[in-house]
């Protein structure tokens, strides 16, 4: 019965994988977000430094929380900068990677739990050509709000700055997910927050002073967050 299930399951993601059924998933999810954001009363707080920053063909690391991802694919104009998403390889990043190249983003999978140097060296390679990197830096499994080194490691590699980025809304739900991904309901107020992680990362350091930036980068990310979550009416952190 058990190898019965498995073959099954396997059909089951198979099928999940194809083509025609991610497409359609993610063409059905593109239109519901953007049907939330143009009924919803945006404010934005950084956007024109994060702007300015890009200007001129210099990348950044886009830094972010899994469970922000939703209107994240509004939070970045292609017209700014080239942009690439960093996705998980597996079914669901693959979704989300076609979310965002609806709206015009070019994405990178990137395999889970495993070593991942070479996918490195491509995003250094997009850096240095002008392509600013976006990540949910406690992706793909988390844990939640759990900051990975990753950014800080592309940082040390390329010289490129860190910027923290967030959205809020007033009006939500939270899905049963390892994240408890927030998604906006349409109406109401929201905002979206960039800023500038103002911390110097040099090309050397050593794992202490490294799990000490990984740490920060994971706090000032949360307080970020809180600050959006606080301007939209909230007592606190909202997932």
């Amino acid at each position: 019965m058990a190898s019965i299930e498995k073959k099954i399951r396997k059909k089951l993601e198979t099928a999940a994988m194809s083509d025609a059924v991610s497409g359609t998933a993610a063409r059905l999810i593109s239109r519901h977000l953007e049907k939330v954001y143009q009924r919803t009363d945006w404010e934005f707080h950084g956007r024109d430094d994060v702007i300015e920053a890009v200007a001129g063909g210099k990348p950044i690391i886009f830094a972010l929380w899994h469970g922000r991802l939703a209107m994240a694919a509004r939070g970045w104009d292609p017209a700014w900068s080239p942009y690439c998403v960093i996705t998980s390889a597996a079914i669901p990043g693959r979704i989300v990677g076609r979310i965002m190249r609806n709206f015009g983003l070019d994405t990178m999978p990137m395999k889970d739990r495993k070593n991942n140097t070479g996918a490195s060296l491509q995003v250094a390679r997009m850096m240095r050509a002008g392509t600013t990197i976006g990540f949910a830096i406690d992706g793909p499994e988390g844990p939640k709000r759990i900051a990975k080194a990753m950014p800080i490691d592309w940082a040390r590699l390329t010289g490129a700055p860190i910027w923290l980025y967030t959205n809020s809304v007033e009006k939500y739900r939270t899905i049963n997910s390892w994240d408890d991904l927030m998604l906006p309901k349409p109406g109401g107020r929201g905002v979206m927050m960039y800023r500038k992680w103002d911390v110097e990362i040099p090309k050397r350091i050593d794992p202490e002073t490294r799990e000490a930036m990984r740490l920060k980068l994971q706090a000032d990310l949360d307080a970020l967050t809180l600050e959006a979550d606080l301007l939209m009416g909230h007592d606190g952190l909202i997932n």
